[in-house]
């Protein structure tokens, strides 16, 4: 590493004192003018802001509000639609939204703009990765200017979870392309705050929406400012330079009791696994991908890179109320009886000590996002872990913008959703999500799969959903998609004026920290 010459090293540290000094003057004004302002470090900068194109994203709840919302034990409540009901056949919603929900330009939210929304989402022209969700609507239509009819080809159980979908204004985007609409960069939404600004560096300020028609927040405003480094959004926090950040296992180690932070643990239904790319031959035969699951130390990643703050993940519904406790779940590791199926599969060593088969090599890179530090931890793991076997795992950090989820060899990846067990499961392993920036980025295909997937999602008895869901998971690990590795706990640091967070479980990255953020406060100097 070159060192820098002594005036290059006065500069930069002039300009850091410079930077650090703007950015504690701008904490300062907030502070003396009064206002109550929460700062979110998040791990990657937001570059669009549209529940249609994208619904996993924090800002996006704060900005619009769906039909229906999940409440603390992740239930169904109403949200714009205060009330529905529901045809003896189950194939008719009838709802009833309320009268005083107002876009931020002043219009009010009618049943048009129920339908403009699903009907978009609907649209193969929009492209959106969440069409499959709603793809057993036949029909939505307006009977009056706050009633909604849905009408659906089979029974649907999962419709009321998820229409918590931000609805959108049909006055501002009829005629428009939603993809390259500016409406994504200036939002108009209907929810507890709007959009103050969008800065050059990627950081966005909401501020309360004094017309919002539900609780009244108590924060003035609240910031999304990207800070990617982990090591950084520590420093911010203990700095007080931002008041919310998800945390590494590492790195709550490093917090101490004279620092001006809390650490909040969340259980979650976030995990990693091991992602395959089943176009590559040497994936082709499910043992192979049976071996690799049964070679890895599930326990000993939860311990060494999660410093116990998670479990020893086995297949993706472990945390539902769908769970099948006994697919997947074995004495792991167990390295003899993967050598055993890797023996029938045809895999010999060769003279360098790796697996070969027919002049195939089972040998493979493994991308991690550079920035996730877990991720890139897991995937050291996997590969250190495997090598006794001969399977060659190269791990390759990769920039998170740069990744290519359905082109690389294989892939550290992260799903989990905490709401109704469809969510992440048929938008993931269904062959009818392949291609078109959809969710099987691996490209999964199992008939026995997509039918269980079918069934588990139109069926109406409670029992009989979670039969198929079992069933589905036993499957899945008989030919799985993915290596199941660890879940993780939510490690969220927080600011101690920082008050009203809720301990709800989690999704994906510890998604919906901030489903409550009416009751959130913050305390003045």
């Amino acid at each position: 590493m070159k060192k820098l010459k002594k005036p290059m090293l006065i500069i930069a540290a002039v300009t850091i004192a410079v930077l650090a000094g703007a950015c504690n003057a701008k904490t300062a004004d907030n502070a003396a003018d009064g206002k109550k302002q929460l700062i979110y470090g998040m791990e990657a900068e937001i570059d669009r802001v549209n529940p249609v194109l994208d619904e996993s994203q924090e800002i996006d709840a704060l900005l619009f509000r769906g039909l229906t919302k999940p409440d603390e034990q992740n239930e169904v409540t109403p949200d714009l639609a205060e009330s529905w009901t529901i045809s003896e056949d189950l194939l008719t919603y009838s709802f009833k939204l309320r009268g005083d929900a107002i876009w931020q330009d002043g219009e009010k939210v009618t049943a048009d703009d129920v339908v403009f929304t699903l009907e978009k989402i609907l649209d193969p022209k929009t492209n959106t990765p969440i069409t499959g969700e709603f793809r057993e609507i036949a029909e939505v239509r307006a009977t009056g200017d706050y009633e909604v009819e849905i009408k659906l080809h089979r029974p649907y159980p999962p419709l009321l979870d998820k229409l918590k979908v931000g609805i959108v204004p049909e006055h501002i985007l009829d005629g428009e392309n939603l993809a390259e609409s500016e409406f994504n960069r200036n939002p108009v939404g209907n929810g507890p705050f709007r959009l103050k600004k969008w800065e050059g560096d990627g950081t966005i300020v909401l501020e309360r929406n004094e017309q919002y028609y539900g609780k009244k927040p108590k924060l003035d405003e609240v910031v999304f400012k990207p800070v990617p480094d982990a090591n950084t959004r520590l420093v911010q926090l203990k700095a007080g330079e931002i008041d919310l950040a998800l945390l590494t296992p590492s790195q709550v180690k490093a917090v101490k009791k004279p620092d001006p932070i809390r650490i909040h643990e969340v259980d979650t239904a976030d995990y990693r696994a091991v992602m395959y790319n089943l176009d590559m031959e040497i994936f082709r035969d499910p043992k192979v991908r049976q071996a690799i699951s049964l070679a890895v130390d599930r326990d000993a990643m939860v311990e060494g890179i999660l410093a116990g703050k998670g479990e020893a993940a086995y297949g993706p519904l472990q945390k539902s109320w769908a769970a099948n406790p006994d697919a997947g779940s074995s004495d792991s590791p167990d390295p003899g009886r993967a050598a055993e199926l890797l023996a029938e599969s045809g895999w010999k060593k060769n003279s360098d000590g790796i697996l070969e088969n027919n002049g195939m090599l089972l040998s493979f890179e493994l991308v991690a996002p550079a920035q996730d530090t877990v991720r890139v931890a897991l995937a050291n793991v996997v590969s250190q872990q495997l090598k006794p076997l001969g399977i060659d795992v190269q791990p390759k950090p990769v920039d998170q913008n740069a990744v290519k989820y359905d082109g690389e060899e294989a892939l550290v990846i992260g799903w989990g959703s905490e709401f109704d067990p469809d969510d992440h499961t048929y938008r993931l392993f269904h062959s009818s999500e392949i291609g078109g920036g959809q969710y099987n980025f691996g490209k999964y295909r199992n008939d026995e799969v997509d039918r269980l997937l079918t069934e588990a999602r139109t069926a109406t008895d409670w029992d009989k959903r979670k039969a198929a869901y079992a069933h589905f998971q036993e499957v899945l690990a008989e030919d799985p998609p993915y290596t199941f590795l660890v879940y993780l706990d939510a490690l969220y640091g927080v600011n101690e004026k920082v008050t009203g967070i809720s301990g709800r479980t989690l999704g994906h990255h510890g998604f919906g920290i901030l489903w409550n953020i009416e009751d959130w406060d913050k305390q003045a100097d």
